[in-house]
């Protein structure tokens, strides 16, 4: 490896250190018996057995819903709620119970939370979709709560609710058949006392186990349900007191993040590198609802770096981590340059040419499934090209799920400023700055 590319890949060592929260102590595969064993030898009739009627439930969740409407106010903004439906229903579609007539809410409240009360009624807080960082993540969600509706959970809940003083008879005769008038009593009592969204901690696994595969066969990237696991747990360290407490009978998100690991270590391999990660809408979505300055990801787990990165052979000091690139940051370069409709991929920023500025950008982004780049050097932007097959083309031979991080090196002694776009293929794409503009050095 040239002196060049061992400082390019020290480089984005640091650029790693720059991007998304890594959690240490994730990286290595669970091992041990897997806990979705048990829901794997299940299907739908014998999740089913025991069950509400379908009439029952349908009927069940109408008269909840009315109750949570006295409790809760709805986002009424069109936008929004279709957006979230569109998501909810993608994953619901592929399910286990693809013909239950699915309604998603958006419930306006800056806690963590979403619940099912079963029937296709599925709502989701402002706060939850507010925290989140890509679509994936909230399609995690949506689809852990439909697997509370393929495994037939809410027959379980009343089940428990037999034993629970007041609700014996009622639940009782629920259960047993010919009560549909109580129904409605039944559900506002669940509600009052909290126990209508209360879950066992196998019913949450299923949920994870069941969302997990209709994530996967919706197109989604699994490793996204990971990511919120880790979203979760890093948000009830910092600030607890924003979770509902329904997540009380939830496992810990650490070991729900290892269940769903070795699910996709053991039968869905690949998996969590492909499919949907977010969307122009999803960030549009979250700008509607208030959220501004989210950072791109320069890259994600240094797993994903090739592996020839090597800091001991760098004889010079690496570069300063550079600051954040937020969407925003994104748009207003694409409109410099004269793109649209475009979704920004990877972005870093920097000291491309040593002025200490820090201000030098590097985006990755992706136009009706093509991948460029570009790079803005104080002001100025630098579509980048590649020669391919004999043509000057600023199209990448990647497709956007393909595209793992971006990197700088700044101007040192002896050599020239370089930008690089890595590719999960660990194949990475370089740049050298002329002086006028940057020409392409290949791929390696």
């Amino acid at each position: 490896m040239t002196r060049s590319m061992a400082l390019l890949m020290a480089a984005l060592l640091v650029v790693s250190a720059a991007g998304v929260p890594v959690w240490a102590g994730d990286r290595t595969r669970p091992s041990g018996p897997n806990p979705y064993d048990k829901f794997r030898r299940q299907d739908d009739r014998s999740r089913s057995r025991g069950a509400l009627s379908l009439q029952d439930e349908l009927t069940f969740a109408e008269m909840a819903h009315q109750e949570i409407s006295k409790q809760y106010r709805f986002v009424t903004d069109p936008v929004i709620v279709n957006y979230v439906n569109r998501v909810g229903r993608r994953v619901a579609e592929v399910s286990g119970r693809p013909d239950l007539p699915y309604q998603f809410y958006v419930v306006q409240n800056d806690q963590i939370n979403a619940f099912t009360p079963g029937g296709g009624r599925i709502y989701i807080h402002t706060g939850l979709i507010k925290q989140a960082t890509t679509e994936g993540q909230v399609a995690a969600v949506l689809a852990h709560e439909v697997g509370h509706n393929v495994g037939y959970h809410l027959s379980a809940t009343l089940r428990r609710a037999q034993t629970t003083g007041l609700l014996v008879g009622i639940a009782g005769a629920i259960l047993g058949g010919g009560a549909v008038g109580q129904l409605g009593q039944l559900a506002v009592a669940l509600i009052a006392n909290g126990r209508m969204f209360q879950r066992s901690r196998d019913q949450e696994r299923e949920a994870d186990f069941l969302g997990l595969y209709d994530m996967h066969n919706a197109g989604y990237n699994t490793e996204e349900m990971n990511n919120m696991f880790r979203l979760l747990g890093s948000l009830m360290q910092r600030s607890p007191g924003a979770f509902d407490k329904i997540f009380a009978s939830h496992p810990p998100p650490t070991e729900r993040l290892q269940n769903t690991q070795r699910e996709i270590a053991q039968y869905l391999a690949g998996s969590d590198r492909r499919g949907t990660r977010t969307t122009q809408e999803f960030i549009n979505i979250q700008r509607r609802l208030g959220v501004t300055g989210r950072a791109l990801p320069p890259t994600p787990d240094d797993g994903d770096l090739p592996p020839s990165r090597n800091s001991d052979t760098a004889t010079e000091p690496l570069p300063s981590r550079g600051r954040e690139v937020t969407y925003d940051d994104a748009e207003e370069i694409f409109s410099r340059a004269g793109l649209q409709g475009v979704t920004p991929l990877r972005a870093v920023r920097g000291d491309l040419l040593g002025g200490n500025v820090g201000n030098d950008t590097v985006i990755a982004y992706e136009r009706g499934g093509d991948v460029g780049a570009l790079v803005d050097v104080s002001g100025r932007v630098y579509p980048l090209h590649i020669e391919d097959r004999g043509r000057h083309t600023p199209i990448l031979p990647l497709v956007p799920d393909e595209v793992s991080a971006v990197g700088i090196v700044p101007v040192g002694r002896g050599r020239r400023a370089q930008v690089v776009v890595v590719s999960r293929r660990r194949l990475s794409y370089v740049w050298e700055w002329t002086g006028r503009g940057f020409r392409y050095l290949g791929s390696q």
